[in-house]
């Protein structure tokens, strides 16, 4: 199937499933990567283009997560591939279709869609070109740290001590005491890692998203969850990294390069 064919064929069908835009010249065909086996290429508008499948102009439901998953792994891949065949791409959110109107099929309404967002697409190109995405996940390992915590801090130190040393009642109170003050000084530490690892992070990147805390398995609670845009191939974010976990009871999760799904929005 030709780029050219593709394109008649999406004449009958009454909506196109949209991926990313790129830039580039020419109608390019990337195969059937697409959800489902779909045969993926492009709709250009002079120098812009996005990379599509003919689809029904309806949205993809299923009551099946794995037809989900699928779908999902499915969109991310086919915009890895436009990346590697487009270079900087951006990604739309899954599930993204443009219909056609009573007035022309989806191909027209498409380009119509390039071109009142083609000032915008150009301006996003260009910031984000020779850039990527990163994920950068700071955990800390809680129980650990609080105990640490307990060791070097006199007071809870010594409300530790006295409750070992009492009766079961008057034990329980301390303990209770004890608890409470952890927490709280568990509290101020985060928000003291928080802000400095965030402050470190931010200094070696182009822009940084603060994306929400997720629950981890293994013990340990997420204290950052960032997604990081800075030019491919720097090396400065893994050594800050690096220097983060050398602080007790922190570990990191780094992933990408990734197409910037979290800056296309301006």
């Amino acid at each position: 199937m030709t780029a050219d064919l593709a394109n008649a064929t999406a004449a009958k069908e009454d909506g196109l499933y949209v991926y990313c835009v790129a830039r580039g010249d020419g109608n390019r065909l990337l195969g059937s990567i697409g959800l489902g086996g779909q045969v993926v290429y492009t709709v250009g508008s002079g120098d812009i283009r996005a990379v599509v499948h003919n689809c029904q102009a309806e949205p993809y439901q299923s009551q099946d997560p794995q037809v989900v998953q699928d779908w999902v792994v499915a969109h991310q891949n086919v915009v890895l591939a436009a990346a590697e065949a487009f270079g900087t791409v951006l990604p739309m959110a899954f599930d993204m279709i443009v219909r056609g109107s009573p007035g022309g099929g989806a191909v027209a309404a498409l380009r119509d869609w390039l071109d009142e967002r083609r000032d915008r697409f150009t301006r996003l190109l260009d910031r984000l070109a020779g850039k990527a995405e990163y994920g950068v996940q700071v955990l800390w390992d809680r129980e650990g740290i609080a105990a640490s915590l307990v060791q070097s801090d006199d007071e809870l130190r010594g409300i530790q001590d006295e409750a070992r040393s009492k009766p079961k009642g008057l034990a329980h109170l301390l303990q209770q005491k004890l608890t409470k003050a952890v927490r709280a000084a568990m509290e101020k530490q985060a928000d003291l890692f928080a802000q400095d690892f965030y402050a470190r992070i931010r200094r070696c990147v182009e822009d940084v998203r603060v994306d929400k805390l997720k629950k981890v398995d293994g013990g340990k609670q997420m204290l950052l969850n960032l997604s990081c845009l800075m030019q491919q191939g720097s090396g400065e974010l893994g050594r800050v990294l690096d220097d983060l976990q050398q602080t007790k009871g922190i570990s990191v999760r780094f992933t990408g390069p990734w197409p910037p799904y979290s800056f296309v929005g301006g």
